[in-house]
């Protein structure tokens, strides 16, 4: 297994898109657990290594679309470093949430939520970290802007024995200092939503399939939270 492929089964801190670090700092990547206060950690039963097991049934509903759409998807895939696992991550997350009844119950069940919180939107999307882009779903609810990933990474533990938990970010919106839609000039096709707390932890977003609903509808929420009056991006 190459370390490209690697990154998206170790859970590492985040970072700043294609920021490289040596394998051997890798070894600390335990330490970032108390030093980031917006991961949530569910400690799991090593998970299966076959990739397809019980998604085939869910192909059932897909419509054409537009190219832009197809290249967006396509985009979206390629970010992390195996399509067909990222394709098979996105397929098992769809037939949980179908049944568990939609992606809201499903959500209240990954996070912590308040009795009057709602889930919002959600967005197929990548989260940065030194091992390489993680593929999960960024939520948007009335209270905060989540993240979990499509399935459970590994870490050390702190008892030096490997363990495995879903990479969950829960930012509440209050602790939210600004949100930084990043297009890169050489490279317009790369498109990030850097989130930076008040506290100055950043996360970056990318590979989402509609970049300008998701920064839309993220810059709206911050803003209606704020009691400011949202006029576009």
């Amino acid at each position: 297994m190459d370390q490209q492929k690697l990154g998206t089964h170790i859970m590492s801190p985040p970072s700043v898109p294609n920021h490289n670090k040596k394998a051997h700092d890798q070894e600390k990547r335990h330490d970032f657990q108390t030093q980031q206060p917006y991961l949530v950690y569910s400690p799991v039963v090593k998970p299966n290594n076959n990739p397809i097991d019980s998604v085939s049934h869910v192909f059932n509903s897909w419509t054409n679309k537009a190219d832009t759409i197809t290249r967006n998807v396509w985009r979206n895939l390629k970010t992390g470093p195996s399509v067909s696992e990222a394709a098979c991550g996105k397929l098992k997350l769809t037939a949980k949430a179908l049944t568990e009844g939609g992606f809201e119950p499903f959500y209240k069940q990954i996070f912590a939520t308040d009795p009057n919180e709602q889930l919002k939107k959600t967005f197929a999307c990548y989260l940065s970290t030194i091992t390489g882009p993680v593929a999960g779903t960024l939520y948007l609810s009335s209270t905060k802007v989540a993240f979990c990933s499509d399935r459970p990474l590994s870490f050390r533990a702190p008892s030096g024995h490997e363990a495995w938990s879903y990479y969950k970010v829960a930012m509440p919106l209050a602790n939210i200092g600004s949100v930084n839609p990043v297009v890169m000039r050489e490279n317009p096709s790369e498109r990030y939503i850097q989130i930076v707390t008040i506290d100055g932890h950043d996360f970056w977003f990318m590979g989402l399939i509609n970049f300008e609903k998701a920064k839309h509808h993220v810059l709206e929420t911050l803003s209606h939270f704020r009691g400011q009056p949202y006029g576009g991006y």
